[in-house]
């Protein structure tokens, strides 16, 4: 089984909650888990790395969230070539902004330069569809897990 991260970009608690609940769906599934809520890019580099979920909100017009924006550009500023390490991106926003779930996007593309590989399709949660994430994350982290 794998030993799987989760990165966590939140401000209100709702991507913190969906990274809660997926790390113990994964765990229960026989997978070691850990959810950073203030990652760094130690956690990510770490010799141990095996499979990251970047799991995040977005804020303002399009932003990472403040508690994930320093690891972001950590990897941009580093760039650490990541081609060990696959990783899949779960982005929660809300339809109703332009640019709603912009954070996971840019987590995704840099997770790309960065040469790292996607495990599966990034999942969009829109809260204006999905007032009750975790069923399509449930489906999401059980594909994920016969992948891992």
């Amino acid at each position: 089984m794998a030993k799987v991260k989760f990165l966590v970009g939140s401000t209100y608690g709702n991507a913190e909650q969906v990274a809660d609940d997926a790390a113990d769906q994964l765990a229960n599934l026989g997978h070691q888990t850990q959810v950073y809520n203030r990652p760094t890019i130690d956690d990510v580099i770490a010799k141990d790395t095996e499979v990251l979920i970047i799991c995040s909100a977005t804020i303002g017009e399009g932003e990472i969230p403040d508690n994930l924006l320093p690891l972001y550009s950590q990897l941009r500023d580093q760039f650490p070539i990541l081609a060990h390490v696959r990783y899949g991106v779960i982005a929660l926003g809300d339809s109703s902004y332009d640019n709603f779930y912009d954070a996971g996007r840019q987590m995704d593309e840099l997770m790309q330069e960065l040469r790292a590989e996607a495990v599966q399709d990034m999942l969009v949660i829109d809260a204006c569809e999905t007032p009750d994430p975790e069923e399509a994350v449930s489906e999401w982290i059980s594909a994920l897990h016969l992948k891992i």
